[in-house]
């Protein structure tokens, strides 16, 4: 078990999401917690438009390309609070542990609807651990370093909702950008 445990009363945990809108494109958002789930920092990139070259030299990798390699990626490099624990909704999101320090997990019950039901059995050498009652995948080499912070989280209100506010904030914002490029013109 590594060294660098957060102290409970620093632990922090970042929630990261990537929404796709057909006329916006692909924007992501991190919503960065204390242990009790209020709110320290919210990121969100501009919309993401891959072009036709992109989809057809990704191909089946262009989503996983974009929700880790460029915003996952983005989103992290801006974030300045320290970051304890990294939760995604989406399995490519798992991708962006490459970009931090802190153990990356997917909250099995928010997993994204559009997809097949994903389940503790769906990725391949991760393991669960229950915290705010869900059920957080996390790659086995990581598990230990998970369960050790585990009870940090133990008064956070709901372990799912987080991913709804950051897609209600993104709607904000694509409103917004909708409003002052109506303005403009």
């Amino acid at each position: 078990m590594p060294d660098n445990l957060p102290k409970k009363n620093e632990a922090t945990i970042g929630y990261f999401t990537v929404v796709n809108d057909e006329r916006t494109g692909w924007t992501g958002g991190l919503l960065v917690l204390d242990r009790a789930g209020r709110p320290l920092e919210f990121q969100c990139t501009l919309p993401v438009r891959p072009t036709r070259a992109h989809e057809i030299l990704f191909g089946p990798t262009l989503r996983s390309h974009l929700v880790a390699q460029v915003i996952g990626k983005l989103l992290l490099s801006k974030c300045r609070t320290p970051l304890s624990l990294i939760c995604c909704d989406l399995p490519e999101g798992l991708k962006v542990e490459s970009f931090t320090k802190s153990p990356v997990t997917l909250v099995l019950e928010a997993t994204s609807q559009d997809r097949h039901p994903i389940s503790a059995d769906s990725i391949s050498g991760s393991e669960t651990v229950s915290i705010a009652g869900a059920t957080f995948l996390v790659a086995m080499e990581r598990h230990a370093e998970l369960e050790a912070i585990a009870d940090f989280y133990n008064d956070l209100p709901d372990a799912v909702e987080p991913f709804e506010r950051i897609r209600e904030a993104v709607k904000e914002a694509h409103s917004q950008l909708s409003r002052q490029n109506s303005e403009a013109a």
